[in-house]
């Protein structure tokens, strides 16, 4: 009877078509009359034999029934799928997320195309797009109905692009330093041979060499976080003089546009146990985008406090805000706002991707609130893991 659910929600686009016609009862007697099998046997030969695996699970996530295209991107045997906890056979792109995926199921939520890495006996792994939503069977148990699409194929090509990026970033980083050396032996070798307009194209070389560092540098983050070769090294770090550098390092920058900086600190929390170079990059990137977005004589608030078992990060501006439109994609790699677009043309769109990424491999989370013309609030929470025994001074 499961089965049969399963087959007659497959097969309802069909079926609704020939309904509204005038010729769809003689339509189902033609194709019943010329397969010489029961509508019955029809809909569950679709289920079995459809290229898209299809599985039947309980309302606790277990297997009740799994077609032919299922049995095979699971690298399992039709005789002993059943049963199987499936949820234990895939992985999430993100922390948590899985979990959350779980508890949506069982609270009723349908599931459309999530990413998730399918475990496979045979095969060790494939992608699929996750798909489960849930009824009732004819006793009144709550069963789903999973779908999975493979993309095995297009995740290869993009790990593939991802390792191609990171060579090509890698190797990169020689010339342009090479470049920038060179540069900067012009200006300290016999400087006052160069006339006014030669400082200034060699200036200009250098701002330029500086962007395509920063560019390099960012395809290689981004292409190590998406292989999944990232991984935290966990060792004591002081939050504050963490920022204190990151602070320094965008002086200049603050002085020139006349900003104001309000820093706070939480005295209570001395060193943690985190990875350094993780936070570094997100307070970076936030403050970065902070002083980059907000207007002359604006202010910028940022530091932290220890909320319950968590850090909580917060950089504050009076910038130009998120129009509405851009939210939902702000985290999205390559992605700008269209007023950051309009009014500061210098980007590459991969800051907040960089930052989620690294907030994820820390097991965090970020969310911001925003309003065009006003300014914008990002908050960071990541996990207290412990406090080192170190004290903070």
């Amino acid at each position: 009877m499961t089965a049969i659910l399963c087959c007659l929600f497959i097969a309802k686009n069909t079926y609704d078509k020939a309904k509204s016609s005038d010729s769809a009862e003689e339509l189902k007697k033609t194709m019943t009359r010329g397969l010489a099998i029961s509508s019955e046997e029809l809909y569950i030969q679709l289920y079995r034999n459809s290229p898209v695996p299809y599985i039947i699970i309980d309302s606790e996530g277990r297997v009740k029934s799994a077609n032919i295209s299922a049995v095979r991107m699971l690298g399992e045997k039709q005789t002993s799928i059943n049963g199987i906890e499936i949820f234990s056979r895939f992985e999430s792109l993100e922390p948590g997320h899985l979990d959350f995926l779980v508890e949506k199921y069982k609270s009723g939520v349908s599931i459309s195309d999530e990413t998730v890495k399918v475990q496979n006996a045979e095969q060790g792994e494939a992608w699929a797009l996750l798909s489960l939503f849930g009824f009732k069977d004819s006793a009144g148990e709550q069963i789903g109905l999973l779908t999975l699409v493979d993309i095995t194929r297009q995740k290869k090509a993009e790990n593939a692009k991802s390792e191609f990026v990171s060579l090509a970033s890698h190797q990169l980083r020689t010339p342009i330093a090479g470049m920038k050396w060179s540069a900067e032996l012009l200006l300290m070798d016999n400087p006052e041979s160069l006339n006014a307009r030669q400082r200034k194209y060699i200036d200009r070389l250098l701002i330029s060499i500086r962007r395509m560092a920063v560019l390099v540098d960012d395809f290689l983050r981004v292409s190590r976080f998406e292989l999944g070769t990232f991984q935290a090294e966990y060792k004591e770090v002081n939050l504050t003089e963490l920022f204190k550098d990151v602070m320094d390092e965008q002086s200049s920058r603050v002085q020139q546009k006349k900003l104001i900086i309000k820093p706070f600190f939480d005295d209570s929390v001395g060193k943690i146990i985190s990875d350094q170079h993780l936070l570094r990059m997100i307070i970076t990137n936030l403050y970065t985008n902070a002083v980059k977005y907000t207007r002359e004589n604006g202010t910028i608030q940022l530091g932290f406090v220890k909320k319950n078992e968590n850090i909580l990060i917060t950089v504050e501006d009076n910038g130009m805000g998120i129009p509405t439109g851009d939210r939902e994609e702000i985290f999205s790699k390559l992605f700008r706002a269209s007023n950051a677009v309009r009014n500061v043309p210098d980007g590459t769109g991969l800051g907040l991707y960089i930052l989620k990424s690294a907030v994820s491999v820390l097991k965090g989370k970020v969310s911001f609130t925003s309003a065009e013309n006003i300014g914008t609030t990002f908050e960071v929470v990541l996990p207290l893991e412990r406090e080192s025994s170190v004290d903070g001074d």
